[in-house]
This record gives structure tokens, C-alpha cells and sequence, in this order.
């Protein structure tokens, strides 16, 4: 009665993997060709002060940047402007609570007060008020965090 029989079924054919290859190194090509690493600061024009004597960090330690200079920008202003971990700082106060809450983290919170070391790089015409209010952020009790360095050129 039925036309259909109910035999044999048919198997999938395979899937070829033979062009999986060709795939894989074309989109590793194109990703090679099309990211671009970050590079220094691009918020701030910085001319860094110069010393005869420098040390470099290790590469284990924590480091929170800060940037203080004239901005690229034209459209952020003229005058000296601070930023934190590629965050532009607006108002007072504001370092302090990124920094609590970087503290409350875990990965900072054990090396705290032995690795974490706060970076500067500041234009050599900033005004140092501009420091020293950063400075007192860090000297807050809730934050402690004392351990400063300034990035600087080497005089060869």
C-alpha cells in the first residue's frame, strides 16, 4: 500500500574538515593585521624630567599610573589635567575611593602595603599643587597608599 519503505536509513554524509585549516590561519592573519598594541599615554603630552640616577621596577609589581599633564585633546581644555589608570580624574576625592575600592579587591588587598606602588608621570612645567593634592589623597587613612615613584628620562 505504501510507496515509502521503512528500511534502511540513510546516514549523514561526513563533514569535511579538510578546509579547517585554511580558516583557522586566514583569521589568525587577519587579526595580526588589523589589532594594534597600545601605546604610551596618548591623554597627555609629557615632557619628562630628566635624572642621573634611575631604578626599574619589577615586572611582579602592582602599579597604579597616574598621569599628569596637558591634555591632547583640545575639546578637555588648555590646563594641566590628572589621569588615573587611563581615567580622567574630575573632582577631589575621586582617587581616594578608586583606590578603596581597588584595595577591597583581592588580588591588591594581600600585596597592598608590600608591591602596590603608585607611578607618576608628570610634565616637568605641572604645577606641583597639582601633586601635592594627589599626594594628600594618598596619605588617607582609608587608603594608605605610600609607596610612590616617579617616572623620569635618564641623562646619559
Amino acid at each position: 500500500m505504501s510507496k515509502f519503505s521503512k528500511g534502511k536509513k540513510r546516514k549523514d554524509p561526513a563533514i569535511s574538515t579538510a578546509a579547517l585549516p585554511d580558516i583557522v590561519f586566514m583569521l589568525l592573519f587577519f587579526f595580526m593585521v588589523t589589532t594594534k598594541p597600545k601605546k604610551d599615554f596618548s591623554y597627555v603630552m609629557l615632557k619628562e624630567p630628566k635624572a642621573f640616577e634611575t631604578e626599574e621596577l619589577k615586572k611582579n609589581d602592582k602599579s597604579i599610573l597616574y598621569a599628569i599633564g596637558k591634555p591632547k585633546n583640545k575639546a578637555l581644555g588648555e590646563t594641566y589635567r590628572v589621569w588615573v589608570d587611563d581615567a580622567l580624574v574630575e573632582k577631589q576625592g575621586q582617587i581616594t575611593s578608586y583606590l578603596y575600592e581597588l584595595k577591597q579587591k583581592e588580588e591588591y588587598a594581600t600585596k597592598w602595603y608590600k608591591e602596590v606602588i603608585n607611578l607618576f608621570k608628570i610634565d616637568k612645567d605641572a604645577p606641583m599643587g597639582l601633586v601635592r593634592e594627589i599626594q594628600e589623597e594618598l596619605r588617607d587613612p582609608s587608603v594608605e597608599a605610600l609607596r610612590v615613584q616617579y617616572s623620569i628620562k635618564e641623562i646619559k
